[in-house]
């Protein structure tokens, strides 16, 4: 058997308890980054007039935008 004080098995028990907590954080950070990517895919927005709309075809870099009529690049959305 092991010998140990109570004072080190609540230090033990209080490191995994955090570290359990801290890993489950992360996975959940991860996963809502993940969805809010996945939900921001095909979303463009006009340099012009700020109109933001849903393009799902992917083969053009160049599309119209719909609110102003003007030639849109497609640029990665940027998180503020």
């Amino acid at each position: 058997m092991i010998q140990t004080s109570l004072a080190n098995l609540i230090v033990f028990n209080l490191v995994i308890v955090l570290g359990a907590l801290a890993v489950i954080w992360a996975g959940k950070v991860w996963a809502e980054r993940r969805r809010e990517r996945s939900r921001t895919r095909h979303q463009v927005v006009c340099a012009v007039c700020g109109h933001v709309f849903e393009d799902a075809a992917r083969r053009d870099t160049v599309v119209t935008c719909p609110g102003c009529g003007r030639l849109v690049e497609r640029q990665a959305l940027m998180d503020l």
